[in-house]
């Protein structure tokens, strides 16, 4: 006879996680597709009809995720942009360098991954240059798109950022992959909604003790080659927009 305490623990192990719950509704919500209605001072997208897109991630570097996901990159052959986090690049600045050596672009995305919607101008500014200064002393690095932590921004930070000669740039497709949906459906997100000028938002970092990229790593085993057989060329950020 089945116990019913244990089918009903059963049940509620294979639940979803909350996370993942609340990146499926934010996935469907999707606020970066609403971007452009917010501010055109931000890249959302390119604005072209060729099938050329960009392939970014987020909160690096990290000491052994990001060479995980640059050893996919060389054996599919594509170029992406990795917008670091400043405390990580001090932690793992070889990590950092190696990503530049690979012929990788790599941007800013502040220090601390604060919400710079929260701080004082003063203290927006010291997250943007106290990484900039390290961004600057990797080889060949010269960065020129910075990406808020969280996506958000208000004019505040959009002035400062430009008079710091910035670009801000958020993207447009975001299979939300810190919630860990499973790799299957962060394919799916991304094959989805990926159109020309599309710039793809990932994670190789984070910040918290127990990252974990691992769908991520194996998503884009999958997502990168069925894009390219759509017929999408991938690009750097400064490719996709240039000056």
């Amino acid at each position: 006879m089945t116990d019913p305490k244990k089918t009903k623990l059963k049940k509620w192990l294979k639940r979803p996680p909350a996370k993942s719950l609340l990146g499926d509704l934010s996935h469907a919500v999707s606020l970066e597709r609403f971007g452009p209605k917010l501010s055109d001072r931000v890249c959302w997208r390119a604005a072209i009809s060729e099938p050329k897109i960009a392939l970014t991630f987020d909160d690096g570097p990290h000491a052994f995720l990001t060479h995980r996901i640059l050893n996919v990159l060389q054996a599919l052959d594509v170029p992406a942009t990795f917008f670091l986090v400043g405390k990580n690049v001090k932690s793992h600045p070889q990590v950092a360098q190696d990503i530049a050596r690979a012929g990788h672009e790599i941007g800013n995305h502040t220090y601390n991954h604060s919400h710079l919607t929260l701080l004082s101008s003063k203290k927006i500014i010291n997250e943007i240059i106290r990484t900039d200064t390290l961004l600057r002393s990797i080889d060949g690095v010269e960065p020129r798109f910075l990406r808020p932590p969280f996506g958000l921004f208000t004019k505040r930070v959009l002035d400062i950022a430009e008079r710091l000669g910035y670009k801000i740039v958020v993207g447009d497709v975001y299979p939300r992959d810190p919630q860990r949906p499973g790799k299957e459906k962060i394919v799916e997100r991304v094959l989805d909604r990926t159109e020309p000028g599309s710039i793809i938002i990932l994670h190789d970092g984070g910040n918290s003790r127990n990252v974990d990229r691992s769908q991520t790593i194996e998503a884009i085993k999958e997502i990168i080659p069925q894009l390219k057989q759509k017929g999408f060329i991938f690009l750097r950020m400064s490719d996709l927009l240039p000056h």
